[in-house]
């Protein structure tokens, strides 16, 4: 029986662009002595990249947090310790008690939100965090070596927040009126759930290099994400034409993943990262079962399946990147099409449509 290629697969990355920047605050709530003037109240505004449903964005962000410091960086003196920031029913970022300029130093100020994230930690070092229910967006800010007073431009703090993780969206079709294919369980394997992120020490408005990214380190304890799992028959979803999204059904929605390192070097087997789905595959007149069939591998067969299922593997790793980058949205878009003469199943190299860094312009 002539083996036909079953899938095909192709990649590729959302670009992002800002968001408004929002009302700055005015406070009068902390007593002030004469010498200092209202003027030099330290006054907070933010803008995050432009994100899709699920992320914090500059309409949805209602709180973050602050830390500040003056001093040089080998011995920091702390400034403000963990103060919330809040947007009031007049969209007016408010604090309390409200901070004014120190003289005749500068602030090295860093945000972040949610408020859980940092937890004890603080971001002059390493911050752990554990990622394993993908469900949570996280966003940072760093604005260095700003000074205020009357007259100073930079006397108001603008926080432009930087996506801390990376996200992924995996979408499923088959174009192929002659086939049915049904898809039980959908996940994604062997990635890292746990790293220590580190703030950058350059200002997040600038222009995107190592100074001013965050970097994650030490990602470790690889897990199984669930993104579709069919615990009854009307769970199963039937691919059509129009690309599903996959993160339907336990916890819906895409995930926000900790930056890493994809491997792809045995096939699915050991530390290899790559979406296993679960389906089978029908023809669409006679309702016979085309896949998987007597001539499937062993290795592509779910013993004990409910439905008799077949297992797919498909690269997180591709030919254009060998890593997920934090601030990216990386959508897959698996296609399943195949004919009725189906043998075994020849897994085809990945294609990538294009491949686009987060870009973000301000005002």
């Amino acid at each position: 029986m002539k083996t036909q290629n079953l899938y095909k697969i192709s990649a590729y990355i959302l670009s992002a662009s800002a968001a408004l920047i929002v009302p700055a605050c005015s406070s009068t709530d902390e007593p002030r002595s004469q010498s200092e003037d209202q003027s030099n109240v330290i006054r907070f505004a933010a803008n995050t990249e432009f994100s899709r449903a699920g992320d914090i964005t500059t309409s949805n962000l209602k709180t973050f947090n602050v830390y500040a410091y003056t001093g040089n960086g080998t011995s920091p003196d702390l400034f403000m310790d963990n103060v919330v920031v809040s947007k009031n029913t007049s969209n007016v970022w408010t604090y309390d008690p409200v901070k004014y300029w120190p003289s005749k130093k500068t602030v090295d100020f860093y945000a972040f939100a949610p408020a859980s994230w940092l937890g004890t930690n603080t971001p002059l070092a390493g911050v752990p965090y554990d990622a394993s229910e993908g469900t949570e967006d996280i966003i940072y800010a760093v604005s260095p070596d700003l000074s205020g007073g009357a007259g100073l431009s930079n006397a108001q703090v603008i926080f432009n927040f930087r996506h801390a993780l990376s996200k992924l969206t995996v979408k499923m079709s088959s174009s192929n009126p002659e086939l049915k294919v049904n898809v039980t369980n959908v996940a994604l394997s062997n990635l890292n759930t746990k790293g220590n992120f580190h703030f950058p020490s350059g200002s997040t408005a600038d222009t995107p290099s190592e100074q001013t990214v965050g970097m994650w380190t030490d990602q470790n304890t690889p897990q199984v994400y669930v993104m579709h799992m069919s615990q009854a028959a009307d769970d199963i979803i039937t691919l059509t034409s129009t690309a599903t999204d996959m993160g339907t059904t336990t916890v819906p929605g895409a995930r926000y993943l900790i930056p890493q390192q994809l491997v792809w070097n045995n096939n699915g087997s050991g530390a290899d990262t790559y979406i296993a789905v679960m389906c089978s595959i029908y023809d669409a007149d006679s309702g016979a079962k085309l896949w998987p069939n007597a001539n499937t591998p062993e290795e592509n067969v779910v013993t004990g399946s409910t439905y008799g299922d077949g297992l797919l593997k498909f690269p997180l790793s591709t030919s254009a990147f060998k890593e997920w980058k934090p601030g990216c949205h990386y959508v897959y878009n698996l296609v399943i099409n195949s004919n009725s003469d189906m043998g075994a199943i020849e897994f085809g190299a990945p294609s990538v449509e294009s491949f686009v860094n987060v870009e973000t312009s301000y005002q």
